[in-house]
């Protein structure tokens, strides 16, 4: 039997898939099984999965109609002899080590999952960056139990850095939802998964590489509405069956939370009509949200006056895409955290090859981002015409205020505040 069955689910996704399969292959932990789910390709994907299948006997490809996401991972689960399951995404890749560093810490630890952080990808860039919750770090690498249960959810939210007792998923029947397409069906996972494992444990490392550059991720669409709220109906339904009422209610929080991330990614003429979707959640759950100010605030909004949030939500983006799109060059000044972040929801909107460079102020000293360079501002005067410059650093903060004075020293008239970006363009952290 396989210490672990990798389930692959594909679909068109050619430009991306070797490289995937690759990753698993090469794995360190050698006895596994790789169960590619085929859900209906029309490209050379099929043909490049039993290209593999030929090669290595620890592969095989099961080919299907095109069901979604969903259908496609019930049916490698069900095909699944492992004694533990993983999942990798097939536009993303793995590090070698990931398989035998989770089975060795679910085996000696007796746990039904075991989870390691993620790394944000972007290979246009030649960038990574590995997201950790430093506020978590008394809790990682300990085993948490049904006590912990609060605990668990504020983990990044995946469903493939980690691997699950196949044993666990049958005794509890936890399934994917089988809606079309292949937006938000991990979120019923996670959340299935997270409201009744016994023991779990997170670990510091990092082995999944999560692309952020396919534009044909699922995840970006501007059309699918209201496949998040289909998806919390579908695991709430769940939850309430099984008299699960503390997982119930952490379900809500996150269907109230998912609403933002949904509102800023759909299209600006689809918004006004979610608006009242998010009225009817807010009512009904808005007590959930105590804690969480910043988001209560802003959902508090919407609500008191959908009609006004929208036009000038909607006035207000399209002014900085404006000015964006309307110059020759993207300048990022500060190369931090935060200069960083501005430079992902760029390319999140598909402007990554309109920036110029980082920039920093003169006597700092950073390194290159990706393949993206790091210049002093003062060195740039000479593109101060044809360039808008993003502030990569909070809006009214010393550092902002620095900035500003260097910029309009500097002749550099044309700028942008990282909120403009933070509050009204989507991306993914």
């Amino acid at each position: 039997m396989a210490k672990v069955s990798v389930i692959v689910p594909v679909y068109n996704v050619e430009q991306y898939l070797s490289a995937c399969i690759n990753s698993i292959l090469t794995q360190t932990l050698n006895e596994i099984e790789i169960i590619c789910v085929d859900d209906g390709s029309t490209d050379k994907s099929s043909a490049i999965l039993d290209d593999y299948a030929k090669k290595d006997s620890r592969l095989r490809v099961i080919h299907k109609e095109n069901r979604g996401y969903g259908h496609s991972m019930n049916v490698g689960i069900d095909a699944a002899s492992g004694e533990y399951i993983g999942i990798v995404e097939s536009d993303d890749r793995i590090l070698p080590d990931m398989y035998r560093t989770l089975y060795s810490a679910a085996k000696g630890n007796d746990l039904d999952i075991v989870k390691a952080d993620v790394i944000f990808w972007w290979e246009t860039l030649q960038y990574a960056c590995e997201y950790h919750k430093e506020e978590l770090n008394e809790y990682y690498g300990r085993v948490l139990d049904c006590t912990d249960r609060k605990l668990f959810f504020r983990f990044f939210m995946n469903t493939w850095t980690g691997i699950y007792k196949r044993s666990f998923l049958i005794e509890n029947n936890i399934r994917h939802n089988e809606t079309p397409g292949a937006a938000y069906q991990d979120n019923g996972f996670w959340i299935q998964t997270l409201s009744f494992c016994r023991r779990a444990m997170w670990l510091k490392d990092a082995f999944y590489l999560y692309r952020q550059d396919n534009p044909l991720a699922s995840i970006k669409s501007k059309g699918n509405v209201m496949t998040m709220v289909n998806e919390y109906d579908y695991v709430s339904k769940i939850l309430a069956e099984k008299h699960k009422e503390q997982e119930l209610e952490i379900c809500c929080h996150y269907r109230l939370f998912r609403h933002r991330g949904v509102f800023l990614r759909i299209a600006d003429e689809l918004k006004r009509g979610y608006c009242d979707t998010i009225i009817k959640d807010f009512e009904r759950y808005k007590e959930l949200l105590a804690r969480s100010e910043s988001l209560y605030g802003w959902l508090e909004k919407v609500c008191a006056d959908p009609d006004r949030f929208c036009e000038e939500f909607i006035r207000a983006k399209q002014e900085t895409l404006q000015k964006l799109e309307g110059a020759r060059y993207i300048i990022i000044y500060g190369a931090g955290q935060l200069g960083q972040s501005a430079m992902r929801i760029l390319a999140c909107q598909g402007m990554q090859e309109k920036i110029l460079c980082f920039a920093i102020s003169a006597g700092k000293s950073a390194k290159g981002v990706g393949n993206l360079p790091v210049k002093y501002m003062d060195d740039l005067v000479q593109h101060r015409q044809y360039s808008v410059v993003v502030m990569g650093v909070s809006d009214g903060s010393k550092s902002y205020h620095q900035m500003k004075e260097q910029l309009e020293r500097l002749g550099f008239l044309n700028t942008v505040d990282l909120s403009r970006l933070t509050d009204y363009f989507y991306y993914l952290y």
